[in-house]
């Protein structure tokens, strides 16, 4: 093509090229030139590697388009072009590049290229044209390139924009969607025109939702208002800001806490367009900022003292009661060790456990006793727990104590009397059991004997009718004083009640020194007594039995020690009597009960009866007491004290409690839809089924089986029940608990009375025994002990029944006492369930009149 022809290849470039952009138009360009100039390679390339090398932008090799390439400039013609001038290598280019193996490769005889610079005069790449044969129209080609060269820099140079902004919009979306934040824009009638909302996003909402709402549509009435009014100055002055908190409705309803930052826009002419912003979810933060406040709160007001180390032990925070049981304020604790606290009454091992425990657990939690600032030793119950960081490394320590000061005084008074006759100061029947039992165990373990004398009084009853209680009490007194002096410190002396007193002796396996301690025994007590200047002189009748000659039970023992010492009544008084096979008679009547009970169980011979609980505020039904009674054709009418304790003796206990559950459970759910919402009947539950048994399935299955609500059911245990600590029972309680059955207390006061085992169970109910209401007129000591259970009950959040209640009088002191419930004769017998139910209609007609 001669020069005369350039009009045509304009014509004919401009048709290639002009409506193509970018890369379009840089591989449309080689291509064209490829063609109309009729040469094997065509390439655009641009500097890279801090230029030292060009990649290729767009190929064109042998008639179409290629793959594009990287190479190094050192030892090319192309480096002799770029950032100079145009460069023409008519023919030979090979022999004056040697080194340059890409030449060889493509066999490549001339060369032509031509620099490339951007609109700022800087080199970038360049152009270049090469064949395999001499090239002899170069003049021609030069000025073809001169045509195209600044239309490629232009188009490089837009093309370079659009990928970096391309490069910066991809950056920015990116950014956007890994932020867990909403970005959004509104426009000056602050309606969203950009969101980036996601349904499991901040709100949500999906973009498209958004669009078109303002961010009011989204926040609760009242909050609107809020934040209306302190947006609007901002609105109206056109000024950024920034976290503005407010509360928006999730899409599920749920209250969101935001925190919105945003600026104003303006278009090039400086017109307000809305705002650009972005919503942070502060929910947690909120939330955290509530516990925080609650716990500064809590920490200011609870009745537990809190003192707070660091790492070093030094004290950094304690609370009002720290310093209201201390008397040491913040500022005289702050910076010092707890050893402040320190009384001196624990050694180096007490401590020693305590950073034992601590490291092994993290926590130690034990009673200590510690010295206020005024030098008063107190005891404390301390819980100490290992603070850590979000790393889990350790940070210090949080100490809670309370002063346990009067807690140990009222248990200490509680179980004292619960274990020992406030009269005599004796053990009581319940500690004699106890003692009864481990001198058992002993005995057995070591081949010995246990002797049980039962001592009763002689003509007693005639003293006191003629001359007076209080002559009485005093005669009981003295005699108790002989009989402890007349023992040793190993062995127990006990009042059973009345003039009955009882005394273990252990380790005397000769009857000949048995026998000097009992004639020891009837010759103190037989000493006359003086009392307000007047001589009494009584005697005493013994009866004794012998471990294991004569039983092996703590009842039999029992049963067997009261049979002799009526003997010794029967022989004349003042004497003691050994248990003999002459009295066996009862341990066959026991034997006959037996095969009857068997019987029973078999032949369904039981009944409940009903006796009901009274609410002591407004006399109301709220429940009953489910009562077993047996009916046997030989024995008549038997009590469940004359066969309860020998069916858990037999191991009979377990199918004679499932019948009486589920009977009680089936009985109530016939009208359970006509009872209050909150009446519920009472079932004992021997300790032994406890043992034996899995409860919780046993009543959930009950339950399901009557259809009967567990709100409506309590379950009575013992206490001596509370005396073991195995796992699966109180976590058969725990369970039965969950499940909504309430767990009550029976006869609370004549068993192991211990606080520290009532926090173990979870309890809702105690049963004050009726022993404890029977005389609470009468006998002023028994005041306080019934006082002391329904404060401690109280204290506990526990409801109170008073069980045994005969007299108006009875139930009166109780009311004051602000005990919950009554149970009792006052309130009515034990009935069957017919007579119950008419009883509920009787009392629901005696409201409606009122």
């Amino acid at each position: 093509m001669e020069q005369v022809d350039i009009p045509l290849f304009v014509q004919k470039l401009s048709k290639a090229t002009s409506a193509k952009i970018g890369q379009d138009y840089f591989d449309s360009l080689v291509a064209f030139l490829g063609e109309a100039l009729g040469k094997q390679y065509i390439f655009i390339g641009e500097l890279v590697n801090n230029a030292t090398a060009i990649r290729t932008k767009s190929v064109f090799a042998q008639g179409r388009l290629a793959e594009n390439l990287t190479y190094d400039l050192v030892d090319t013609p192309c480096e002799n072009v770029l950032g100079k001038h145009t460069c023409v290598y008519r023919h030979g280019v090979q022999n004056l590049f040697p080194k340059d193996f890409l030449l060889q490769q493509m066999g490549v005889d001339s060369y032509i290229g031509a620099p490339l610079f951007t609109s700022s005069g800087l080199p970038f790449g360049l152009i270049v044209i090469l064949d395999t044969k001499p090239i002899v129209d170069d003049s021609f080609i030069q000025v073809c390139l001169e045509l195209v060269v600044a239309r490629i820099s232009a188009e490089y140079e837009r093309h370079s924009i659009v990928e970096r902004l391309a490069e910066q919009e991809k950056r920015f979306r990116d950014l956007v969607g890994c932020s867990s934040d909403f970005i959004w824009e509104v426009n000056e009638n602050l309606e969203y025109t950009f969101s980036t909302s996601t349904l499991d996003g901040i709100l949500g909402y999906a973009p498209e939702d958004m669009l078109g709402k303002t961010p009011f549509d989204f926040m609760p009435k009242a909050e609107r208002e809020r934040v209306r009014n302190v947006f609007e100055p901002l609105w109206k002055n056109r000024e950024p800001f920034s976290e503005l908190e407010n509360i928006n409705f999730h899409k599920d309803g749920s209250p969101v806490y935001i925190e919105t930052s945003a600026v104003p826009i303006f278009d090039s002419d400086n017109r307000f367009k809305g705002y650009r912003g972005l919503d942070r979810d502060i929910t947690e933060r909120k939330k955290k900022e509530i516990d925080l406040r609650l716990a500064a709160t809590v920490l200011d007001t609870a009745s537990e003292a809190v003192m707070v180390t660091d790492i070093n032990n030094l004290i950094i925070k304690v609370n009002a009661a720290f310093t209201r049981i201390t008397g040491y304020s913040q500022d005289e604790a702050m910076g010092r060790t707890p050893s402040l606290l320190k009384s001196g009454h624990h050694g180096a091992d007490f401590y020693e456990e305590m950073r034992h425990s601590l490291q092994q657990n993290s926590k130690w939690e034990g009673e200590i006793w510690n010295r206020k600032k005024n030098g008063e030793v107190y005891p404390e119950w301390l819980t100490i727990s290992l603070m850590t960081g979000r790393q889990g490394d350790p940070e210090g320590y949080v100490c809670l104590f309370s002063d346990i000061s009067k807690r140990k005084k009222d248990e200490k008074k509680i179980q004292y009397q619960a274990n020992y006759d406030a009269l005599t100061g004796l053990a009581n029947r319940h500690l004699l059991f106890e003692r009864f039992s481990d001198a058992l165990n002993l005995a057995e373990r070591q081949s010995q004997n246990v002797s049980l004398f039962f001592i009763d009084l002689d003509r007693f009853k005639q003293v006191n009718d003629s001359l007076g209680h209080s002559f009485g009490d005093q005669l009981i007194k003295d005699a108790a004083t002989r009989l402890q002096n007349c023992i040793r410190k190993t062995d127990t002396a006990a009042r059973l009640g009345g003039d009955e007193f009882a005394i273990i002796c252990s380790g005397i396996s000769d009857i000949s020194q048995t026998e000097a301690v009992l004639s020891h025994i009837l010759t103190v007590l037989s000493e006359p007594y003086w009392i307000k200047g007047q001589k009494i002189v009584l005697s005493a009748s013994i009866g004794v039995t012998v471990f294991p000659d004569d039983g092996l039970s703590i009842e039999d023992l029992l049963r067997n020690a009261d049979s002799a010492m009526y003997r010794a009544k029967e022989n004349g008084r003042n004497t003691y009597q050994f248990f003999t096979e002459e009295m066996h008679l009862e341990s066959v009547q026991r034997l006959q009960m037996g095969n009857a009970l068997r019987k029973a169980v078999e032949n369904e011979e039981f009944v409940l009866n009903y006796q009901p609980i009274i609410n002591s505020s407004t006399s109301a039904v709220v429940g009953c007491e489910a009562l077993i009674r047996w009916h046997s054709p030989e024995l008549g009418l038997v009590n469940p004290d004359d066969f309860i304790a020998l069916a858990e003796e037999m191991g009979m206990i377990s199918p004679i409690g499932q019948w009486v559950l589920e009977e009680a459970c089936s009985q109530m759910s016939l009208l359970a839809q006509e009872l209050p919402a909150d009446f519920f009947v009472s079932v004992n539950v021997s300790s032994y089924q406890f043992q034996n048994e899995n409860m919780c399935l046993v009543v959930s299955d009950v339950l399901k089986k009557t259809e009967l609500s567990p709100s409506m059911l309590a379950l009575e245990i013992t206490e001596s029940l509370m005396m073991n600590d195995d796992y699966s029972i109180i976590s058969q309680l725990d369970d039965l608990k969950n499940m909504g059955v309430s767990i009550s207390i029976d006869d609370f006061g004549t068993g192991y009375s211990s606080l520290s085992y009532l926090h173990k169970f979870p309890i809702s109910t105690l049963k004050i025994d009726r022993s404890f209401i029977q005389d609470i007129v009468t006998n002023e000591s028994r005041v306080p002990l019934v006082d002391a259970i329904i404060s401690m009950s109280q204290s506990l959040g526990l409801k109170v029944i008073a069980e045994g209640i005969e007299e108006e009088a009875q139930a009166e002191l109780l009311l004051q006492k602000k005990c919950d419930l009554f149970q009792g004769y006052l309130f009515g017998k034990p009935m069957d369930i017919n007579d119950f139910f008419r009883l509920l209609n009787l009392r629901v007609k005696m409201e409606l009149d009122r």
